[in-house]
């Protein structure tokens, strides 16, 4: 069993990165892609994930309200990629025309503007959102009957429907690894056949599932006095003040300088090409780098007891949404800030926030936001329709030109999902297939488990593919015994088409053509035989598949296959980037966080010893310990408090912990580990050694007598 405990896949940087020759290494990853599939393995709570959330959106990329009105309508037609920025500004100008008469003329003209006034002369903010659901909803209705050339007719069709309903104070829960988490979005769309609602401000009994909600409003009143609306309105655009064009969130400095592509991350769709490369939001407030370092426990315990940021709730809400559904492409939310609106757009590779619109007093383009809404089809929503033809399915579906069957498990207790934003999104479930269970098997890998596991997930375009590195990987096992039977069996593997991140940015004028490619993600599917994790096993078992990987590991490093993400996680789920509590301290510098410090074999190493001693401290006979667990608070902190931790442990040694009673003789071999670790970091300094050095000082030695 242990030959096949701990197989993992191994990632090499690309073969024909454009990255700058000054990265040496492969920069962090950014935001909740840090901890978010980790959430089983470390037993973070899922509601403490908001710090990295809060990571995962404060880069965001920007774009101006017609811009973003133009691409949504385009997304609606089904033809986006096909029509021209010509066409797409003719279909925004007919849309305003087509909705101005709901403005202007006849009785529900003047009961939208009443709602509206109605909403602009409450001061508190709770009692806002009953007057902006009515008028929003009376306008969901008469646009039912707008017809605008090129936009789908509305289909009276209660799936697809959608109307806008008070949610807050009724909690949305969802599970997640075990962990459950309870949120309370403001207003939340939903489609008709999943409501009870009249004019979306009556109760229900029943909580809302975030399956079924399709978007989120979440509405901030710091303004006591609001313009009415006027008299009558046009199509020209209310152009915002400079100080409300944008939301504004901090720039964390503790977090990398840029997102994990090599392109900026906020720009502006008005920039030249020129500028594009390196501009910065000048939006973005900036957090002095000590300021977490210099808070108390208990005024960081307040500091998280308080409402987050609404740029952050608002990433909060997206990410559930992400996780209620398999491989979800994109979601899109809005922000209510007193009279503004602002459309937030998430996927995989980033954030993108549009300019705002002023609902009161730019009705028009409201409604014409509204219209969207309301004919926006099940994947303009972001939905993924071959393995979720319906919200909340579960079932054998077929993929598109392959042939192939695939009956997902998604309710499955051994399910590892995601709760994020930006990165692989990686999710594992079981899977059966007709198709794939008659293919023949390989006679070079031992594992026996008939069982299939299907992982869904966004790698970045650029990247060597998991399954090229497979190949390099088999042809080493070919001849080396320390990697033979050691890494996963590859059954089948497939990349979508037309899910490509990149799309979005080039029609929003975010990326020109030639830079597409730069950070952007698409949809993989890869299918493995099914896995034994290693957390599962304690002992002396626990401890000959710790080594045996660190050998098989040893091998594949030698060949030129490069791991740089040692974790628990990933001796058996598979990822690219480095997980912060197991990371070489070296790693963790200022230097190494920007790409600045070259990715050496003893870091790997050292992050086997850190794996070994978390898994010593945290583990019980195969299983998480419920309570008074080790190293907990690691799981909050960034790079910089982590390894302000692990140096603080190497000054004091290991004698202030203690392992749990099943990993008592894996203790020993952690405390020589460190020996060697000490070694490493003098003075005057991180020590180089070579790559048989470090393995022989490290793990070799220590591992003498255990053998």
């Amino acid at each position: 069993m242990t030959d096949n405990a701990g197989a993992t896949v191994l990632k090499t940087p690309p073969r024909n990165s454009a990255l700058s020759g000054e990265v040496k290494s492969t920069p962090l990853a950014a935001g909740s892609a840090v901890v978010s599939e980790h959430i089983s393995t470390v037993g973070l709570q899922v509601n403490n994930v908001r710090p990295w959330i809060a990571r995962d959106v404060e880069n965001f990329e920007k774009c101006e309200a017609d811009t973003m009105l133009q691409e949504l309508l385009a997304m609606c037609t089904g033809f986006s990629q096909s029509l021209s920025a010509s066409e797409k500004s003719t279909l925004l100008e007919n849309s305003l025309e087509a909705v101005l008469p709901i403005c202007n003329v006849g009785v529900v003209a003047q009961e939208i503007k009443g709602h509206l006034t109605d909403f602009c002369d409450i001061k508190r903010e709770v009692s806002t959102y009953d007057p902006f659901v009515r008028a929003a909803n009376l306008a969901l209705r008469e646009l039912s009957d707008v017809k605008v050339p090129g936009i789908p007719a509305f289909k009276v069709d209660d799936k697809t429907n959608i109307l806008l309903h008070v949610n807050d104070p009724m909690p949305i829960y969802q599970d997640h690894q075990g962990k459950q988490s309870e949120r309370k979005p403001d207003i939340t769309p939903h489609s008709r056949v999943s409501s009870s609602y009249r004019d979306g401000v009556q109760g229900t009994q029943d909580n809302f599932q975030w399956t079924n909600v399709r978007s989120t409003l979440e509405l901030k009143r710091p303004r006591r006095s609001l313009a009415h609306p006027p008299a009558a309105y046009n199509t020209n655009y209310v152009v915002p003040a400079p100080s409300v064009q944008y939301m504004e969130y901090r720039k964390d400095t503790n977090g990398p300088a840029q997102p994990t592509s090599s392109t900026s991350a906020v720009r502006s769709s008005q920039n030249s090409k020129k500028h594009r490369m390196n501009q910065r939001s000048k939006g973005i407030k900036r957090k002095r780098a000590n300021d977490d370092e210099n808070q108390t426990t208990e005024e960081k315990e307040k500091e998280s007891a308080k409402p987050p940021h609404p740029i952050v709730q608002n990433g909060l809400y997206a990410a559930e949404m992400f996780a209620a559904h398999i491989a979800r492409q994109s979601v899109i939310s809005f922000i209510v800030n007193n009279d503004y609106i602002y459309v937030w757009f998430f996927d995989r590779e980033n954030t993108i926030q549009g300019a705002a619109i002023n609902f009161i007093q730019d009705l028009p383009r409201f409604l014409v936001l509204l219209l969207i809404m309301q004919r926006m089809g099940y994947e303009q929503w972001g939905l993924n329709a071959v393995f979720e033809p319906e919200p909340g399915f579960s079932g054998k579906v077929m993929v598109e030109d392959t042939g192939i069957d695939l009956e997902l498990d998604v309710k499955s207790d051994e399910r590892v999902t995601h709760f994020g934003i930006r990165g692989r999104a990686t999710t594992v479930f079981p899977v059966k297939s007709e198709a794939l269970s008659e293919l023949p098997r390989d006679r070079h890998f031992y594992n026996e488990f008939p069982e299939l596991v299907a992982k869904l997930y966004w790698p970045e375009e650029t990247r060597q593919s998991e399954p090229d590195i497979l190949e390099e990987v088999y042809k080493i096992a070919q001849t080396d015994p320390d990697v033979q039977g050691h890494v996963p069996e590859l059954v089948w593997f497939h990349k979508f088409k037309g899910t490509s991140t990149s799309k979005i940015r080039i029609a929003l004028g975010l990326k020109d053509a030639e830079e597409a490619e730069q950070g952007s993600r698409a949809l993989y599917i890869i299918v493995f035989r099914k896995l034994i994790p290693i957390t599962t096993l304690s002992g002396k078992e626990f401890l000959d598949a710790w080594w045996q990987i660190v050998k098989c590991h040893r091998a594949l490093w030698k060949g030129g296959v490069l791991h740089r993400d040692v974790s628990p996680s990933n001796l058996m789920v598979y990822r690219l980037r480095g997980t912060v509590p197991f990371m070489a301290v070296h790693l963790l510098t200022v230097e190494a966080i920007a790409g600045k410090v070259e990715h050496l074999y003893a870091h790997d190493a050292e992050s086997f010893i850190w794996v070994l001693m978390w898994v010593c401290l945290r583990y019980e006979g195969g299983k998480l310990l419920s309570k008074n667990r080790p190293l907990e608070h690691w799981l909050k902190l960034d790079a910089h408090g982590c390894r302000k931790e692990k140096n603080e442990i190497s000054r004091l040694g290991l004698a202030a912990v203690s392992p749990s009673r099943s990993h008592e003789v894996s203790w020993e071999v952690v405390k020589k580990c460190f020996m060697g670790v000490h070694l490493l970091y003098t003075p005057l300094g991180y020590r180089k050694v070579d790559d048989k050095s470090a393995f022989e000082l490290l793990l070799e030695e220590p591992m003498q007598g255990y053998l």
